[in-house]
């Protein structure tokens, strides 16, 4: 069952990558969505959904995109782990030990993953996130009066001359 999800799912990137390439990126975003519906584990349906979404939309469907995409492949992946070992359980029990003494385990027994997609992914989304703040930072300063009253509703304080232009001034 998980071998047709795989098979279809790249059937699905494969035909959404040729609709990139032709420039129909509409019809190749939503191809890459199914792909990842079909296989939430297809990081490169992922990864080509993102690179549409810099291109094409704003950063905050970009942000969700990606939170999406952690939360799923995180799922697929631990989900893949889980029939592994349900399927493997006699190497499973002759190897727990060792794996432990190991530190390969983590502490629900799944295997430890270095996953170098999700680390870009996280990355790109911090990155993203931290645009997104400054980005809001600087319209709040923007629409701030630039020029301060005093008290009594007049105009700023006066600047005395300072030496240059009392300078220009003789």
């Amino acid at each position: 069952m998980a071998k047709r999800k795989n098979i279809k799912s790249k059937q699905l990137f494969d035909a959404a990558l040729d609709l990139e390439k032709s420039g129909d990126l509409a019809s190749a975003t939503k191809l890459y969505q199914k792909a990842v519906y079909t296989d939430p584990s297809n990081s490169h349906a992922w990864n080509r959904q993102m690179v549409l979404y810099r291109k094409s939309k704003t950063k905050e469907d970009e942000v969700k995109l990606i939170r999406m995409a952690i939360i799923e492949y995180k799922k697929a992946i631990e989900a893949q782990q889980q029939d592994w070992l349900t399927t493997n359980r006699a190497k499973v029990d002759s190897t727990r030990e060792l794996a432990k003494v190991l530190g390969l385990l983590e502490p629900n027994g799944l295997p430890r993953r270095g996953d170098s997609i999700l680390e870009k992914w996280q990355t790109r989304l911090y990155l993203l996130e931290y645009r997104l703040k400054n980005a809001r930072k600087k319209k709040t300063q923007a629409k701030r009066p630039t020029s301060k009253r005093s008290k009594t509703g007049g105009p700023g304080p006066s600047k005395s001359p300072t030496k240059k232009s009392a300078l220009k001034a003789k």
